[in-house]
Formats: structure tokens, C-alpha cells, sequence
């Protein structure tokens, strides 16, 4: 289904002569959250595998939110690519 939907987005987008390449969040249900795992901090700070897992995580958590607000981005561009296309028809 998803597959469908981006190359829908893609076809609709070729008009204008842009196409936008990249993940998207949009969903079936509307827009969704970001899926990332906050880390909480270690209670033990002397732990040191403890800290490095922390750490680990915290790295994991950035790329999740870098890739989710990327997406999110292509998104914005595929819906202006889609609005530029319907004001583009609309002109005589």
C-alpha cells in the first residue's frame, strides 16, 4: 500500500518538474509521532557499561528523531508539490 501511495505522490508531483526522493511519515490515519525511544539516564553514574548504554542509546534516539524530522520535510515538499500542481491546473 505504501508503495501505491509514494508512487502516486511521485506520478502527481512529475508535472512540475520536480520529484521529490526520500522516506516519508505519512500514514493511512493522518500524520504520526515520532517513534524514538527516549533513553532515560542511568541512576548509577559509576556504572561505566551502564553509561555507555546510555550513551548508545542517546546516539540511537538522535538518528530516529534526524530521520523522522527528514521525512517530515519530504512531506512538507511532496504537499507543496501537490498544492503548485492543483493552482497550476486551476489557471487558464
Amino acid at each position: 500500500m505504501r508503495v501505491i501511495v509514494i508512487t502516486a505522490l511521485l506520478l502527481a508531483s512529475a508535472s512540475a518538474g520536480a520529484i521529490v526522493i526520500g522516506g516519508s511519515n505519512l500514514g493511512m490515519f493522518g500524520y504520526p509521532k515520532a517513534d524514538c525511544d527516549k533513553p532515560e539516564r542511568p541512576y548509577d553514574l559509576s556504572d561505566s557499561y551502564a553509561v555507555d548504554r546510555y550513551n548508545q542509546d542517546v546516539r540511537e534516539f538522535r538518528r530516529c528523531l534526524t530521520e523522522y524530522v527528514e521525512n517530515a520535510d519530504n512531506d512538507i515538499r511532496r504537499i507543496k508539490e501537490a498544492v503548485d500542481d492543483a493552482l497550476s491546473s486551476a489557471r487558464y
